[in-house]
């Protein structure tokens, strides 16, 4: 008697854990479906390798007072002689190495070079040159939380100057340290989110930046200060041309929040510098591929899923990024 109970318990059990082990699976396969990568369209056969940069300042997030390092991922063109603008890659807030993984295989495919840039404590996950990895920092997960520019503008500026000081002390030294290695080299600053906020701050720091893709970000580097509880910005024109693209998740909100001050002006300037694209029918995630990875996630994050195809929706900005880098090749700038 006592075996009998005894198998039946080991049964229960173990349909129980296949039980789990299947909800698991289907859970993942919802979460994170067959991955079906965009093709390229140039004529380079492209590879990737990952090296690392270290910077000589303590990391801000590290509670080890470790020195700061970055993971780089060089996407390049595999025998490509051409001399073109090296595309520096900033992600998002708790975005990864891969955040706009199409677009750097895309542009690697015709003869550039993409270094993308994971930025410890502000990215998803970090994997140093000692095989340690990194999740995002607790401090950053607060800062985030607590951040209400339109509320409290006061508190706004603070960490906003913080995660610039951030973001383009990594930025500087990844350009430094190429540099270094291989020469003067021209730059395109590229970034979603908080790293277009990054990259617009480079074409303010830098020469050698001759153009920036912003994906969706507010120009966080020319807030300047707060006065009666409004931002202060420096809204002098750039010298250097710019890619504005946005979603549903901000365009209609431009002249409304604070931070997008000078999105909105220069989304009404007749300066030829400035190109502006609006795609429709998607949400801030939509720009990344991120929508491509896990719809799912996508959706909760925008608050509903997109009503374009994520593998048309990238090809279709992929193709409009690569267009306006070869424009700016030939001198030529204006609206979309």
């Amino acid at each position: 008697m006592k075996n009998k109970l005894t198998n039946r318990k080991v049964k229960r059990v173990l349909i129980a854990i296949v039980v789990i082990v299947v909800a698991v699976m289907a859970l993942k396969f919802i979460l994170f479906p067959p991955l079906k990568e965009i093709p390229t369209t140039g004529k380079y056969q492209i590879s990737y390798e990952d090296y690392w940069v270290n910077e000589d300042k303590i990391d801000p997030y590290s509670k080890n007072g470790d020195n700061r390092q970055l993971q780089v991922r060089k996407w390049y063109p595999k025998e490509c002689k051409e001399q073109k603008p090296v595309v520096v890659a900033s992600h998002g807030s708790c975005g990864t190495i891969d955040n706009n993984i199409s677009l750097y295989r895309e542009l690697a495919s015709h003869g550039y070079i993409v270094l993308a840039v994971a930025h410890p404590g502000q990215a998803a996950s970090v994997k140093f040159e000692n095989g340690k990895k990194s999740r995002p920092s607790m401090d950053f997960f607060k800062e985030m939380s607590a951040l209400k520019p339109d509320d409290n503008p006061d508190n706004a500026y603070i960490v906003f100057n913080k995660w610039m000081e951030i973001r383009t002390d990594d930025l500087n030294a990844v350009m430094d340290d190429w540099i270094a290695k291989n020469g003067a080299t021209q730059f395109i600053a590229e970034g979603h989110s908080l790293g277009g906020s990054a990259a617009y701050a480079m074409a303010r720091i830098r020469k050698d930046v001759i153009g920036v893709i912003a994906l969706e970000s507010p120009f966080m580097y020319d807030i300047k200060g707060v006065e009666a509880g409004k931002f202060v910005f420096d809204d002098s024109d750039y010298e250097v041309s710019l890619l504005n693209i946005y979603s549903d998740a901000s365009y209609p909100y431009l002249k409304e929040w604070g931070q997008y001050g000078n999105n909105s002006k220069f989304l009404d300037s007749s300066n030829p510098i400035y190109a502006n694209i609006h795609y429709e029918n998607i949400g801030h995630m939509g720009l990344c591929d991120l929508s491509l990875a896990s719809p799912v996630i996508t959706a909760i994050m925008d608050s509903g899923f997109q009503k374009v195809d994520a593998s048309d929706q990238l090809t279709r900005l992929n193709e409009d990024v690569l267009q306006w880098i070869l424009d700016l090749g030939d001198g030529v700038s204006g609206p979309f």
